[in-house]
């Protein structure tokens, strides 16, 4: 079988789900009775235990990617409700309206407007330095015409500096005003224009804070050319890949930001080689309404957008009408959920609604199924096991050429360990990096070989084989993590 051969692994203790139960028989009324009391040896000095066999196994007999079984939104994050950025540049004083408007309510229900035209359940919303859109009456779960769905603002805000930014996503009002989030340096008090340099304390010291509150923080566009974040994740939970063009990186007057989103995958394929677990996501950095810089009113959705699976126990309002009764409640839910998925890398970077999907999957306990760890999981493994990996492409549609490009990545190398061009109506050509599903010419499946030490990674993208409209990304999934995380794989254990 293929196989991909690790060069550097470890082992950890697995995250295991553990089913106890004690049942007894006996009793004044007859042996078929049922007590609570546990069993005893004939000598009553000691309990005997009770080989219960395995545990019942826990993974859902379905396909990965099988959205029946599955609970897949789509979220948008970085939106502003402004165009204007003297907000940004001074937070504590920006003047008056319009170049001084620090939010707008039109911008709050314009983006809701648009994630219920596109499909998508929420909306991250990050001004720029600023939350005071948190306390508008329009911050509130929108409903479209007929009642049959809704969408969600959520809590956050871009922390904004002359080097690199970040988006600060709370689950929940923490702080009563944006004098507080200033004086919690969750809004970058010096402002837009102000430099941090090398003191990387003021990044690491935001990202603590908000990791105490709840919260996650997520580097955004890292490549951008006026606003270049450290070559280091500083502690951060994810890191923006899927971005639109911006007009501030069109510094050398040739194509305007084309390459930011590869540019971006590249920052994220050296952090995770560096060790350090980040989950890619997508950003549209749309600044609603226009403003002071042209060009930065990009596209909501259409070019880059999150596809999130969720973990189906966290409770959501059970109808919509519920959740427009209590916007409070439904908000957090939803912002509890969403938090939990960043968390976890369950995050698919897709073009849009319509295109691709792009599922991964590993079976490690040799049961056939694949869902012991998916995209964004960690999975222990010890030096010599070998895993089955599948991965899976749904939706698959016509594009501008004739075929995607498939790109396999490790923890090996900055750039692809191999590349395959998968057809739009024939699917995957034969190859030795993996074995196609002779029911399925859209999956495909591999081995992976565990090494001697350390930890890995495996990941995969899809691109179309030319430019695109702004791109070259039609999909993106999180990697699967092997072998010695640590604390970077807290609170990441599959499912199922």
């Amino acid at each position: 079988m293929p196989a991909v051969s690790w060069i550097h692994w470890g082992s950890r203790a697995a995250i295991a789900i553990a089913l106890a139960m004690a049942v007894a028989c006996g009793g004044d009324d007859g042996p078929g009775d049922v007590t609570d009391d546990p069993p005893v040896d004939a000598g009553g000095d000691s309990a005997m235990p009770i080989d219960m066999g395995p545990p019942p196994e826990l993974e859902p007999d379905t396909d990965i990617g099988d959205e029946g079984q599955e609970v897949w939104v789509f979220m948008q994050s970085h939106l502003h409700t402004t165009g204007f950025h003297s907000c940004a540049n001074n937070p504590e004083d920006p003047g008056p309206p319009p170049d001084g408007q620090c939010y707008s309510a039109e911008g709050i229900t314009g983006f809701l407007q648009l994630a219920l035209e596109n499909g998508a359940s929420d909306m991250i919303i990050t001004d720029h330095n600023n939350i005071d859109a948190w306390f508008d009456p329009a911050f509130a779960p929108l409903a479209n015409i007929d009642r049959t769905a809704y969408a969600t603002p959520l809590r956050g805000i871009e922390w904004s500096s002359g080097d690199g930014h970040m988006t600060v996503f709370l689950p929940r009002e923490a702080v009563g005003s944006n004098a507080e989030a200033l004086a919690m340096d969750w809004a970058h008090a010096p402002g837009n224009q102000a430099p941090v340099g090398d003191d990387f304390g003021v990044y690491s010291n935001v990202i603590d804070t908000v990791h105490a509150a709840g919260g996650v923080v997520i580097i955004n566009h890292p490549e951008l050319a006026i606003h270049v974040y450290p070559e280091m994740s500083l502690g951060a939970d994810g890191v923006e890949i899927g971005i639109p063009p911006n007009p501030l990186d069109d510094i050398s007057g040739g194509a305007v930001g084309f390459q930011a989103s590869a540019e971006a995958r590249a920052y994220w394929q050296r952090r995770l080689r560096s060790g350090e677990r980040l989950a890619g996501t997508a950003g549209a950095d749309h600044h609603f309404g226009g403003g002071d810089i042209p060009g930065l009113e990009s596209p909501t959705f259409g070019i880059a957008v999150n596809y999130i699976r969720l973990d189906p126990t966290l409770p959501l309002p059970e109808t919509v009408a519920d959740a427009l009764t209590d916007a409070e409640t439904t908000i957090d839910m939803h912002s509890d959920a969403v938090i939990d998925a960043l968390r976890r890398g369950h995050v698919m970077v897709t073009e849009s609604e319509a295109a691709p999907r792009l599922f991964v999957g590993a079976d490690h306990d040799g049961d056939g199924r694949f869902h012991d760890a998916r995209a964004g999981d960690c999975l222990e493994a010890a030096p010599g096991e070998t895993i089955r990996v599948r991965v899976r492409i749904t939706q698959v549609s016509d594009g501008p050429g004739d075929h995607f490009n498939f790109l396999a990545f490790d923890h090996t190398s900055d750039d692809f360990i191999w590349l395959e061009e998968v057809s739009y109506t024939d699917g995957f050509p034969a190859s030795a990096n993996y074995d196609v599903d002779p029911d399925d010419p859209y999956a495909i499946e591999l081995d992976v070989t565990i090494g001697d030490s350390g930890r890995g990674f495996l990941r995969f993208e899809l691109e179309r084989d030319v430019l695109g409209p702004v791109n070259d990304t039609e999909a993106v999934a999180n990697p699967i993590y092997f072998g010695e995380w640590g604390t970077e794989c807290a609170g990441s254990a599959p499912l199922f």
